[in-house]
C-alpha cells in the first residue's frame, strides 16, 4: 500500500487528532486507553467459546490465543464463568482458568 493510502485510515486520523495542541495529555491518553477497553465482537466470544470447549489444551492455539487478545477484561470474567458452568462440555478446572487469565 502506498503512504497516501494508510493517511485515510480512522486509527490514523484519530491519533494525528490527538497530537494537536488544543488536546490536553489526560484527554489523549484517556482516549487511547478506553480505545483499548472497547468490547470484541459477540461474534468473536461465541467462536472463542466454541473452540475452548475442548478444554484448557485449546488455549495452544494460535487463532484461540489471537481471539483472547481482543477480549476486554469484562468478556474474560464472562467468559471464564461460562466456562466454568458448561454443560455440553467438560466445565473447566480452576486451574485452566488461571492458565487462560494468564495469558
Amino acid at each position: 500500500m502506498s503512504h497516501s493510502a494508510h493517511a485515510g485510515s480512522p486509527d490514523l486520523k484519530r491519533l494525528r487528532r490527538l497530537l494537536d495542541e488544543d488536546v490536553s495529555l489526560e484527554r489523549a491518553w484517556h482516549e487511547v486507553n478506553e480505545a483499548r477497553q472497547r468490547l470484541a465482537p459477540q461474534v468473536t466470544v461465541e467462536a472463542l467459546m466454541f473452540s475452548l470447549r475442548s478444554g484448557g489444551a485449546a488455549l495452544e492455539r494460535k487463532d484461540v490465543r489471537e481471539r483472547l487478545a481482543h477480549m476486554s477484561e469484562t468478556q474474560l470474567h464472562e467468559i471464564c464463568a461460562r466456562l466454568r458452568e458448561l454443560t455440553i462440555a467438560r466445565a473447566w478446572t480452576s486451574e485452566e482458568i488461571a492458565l487462560l487469565t494468564e495469558l
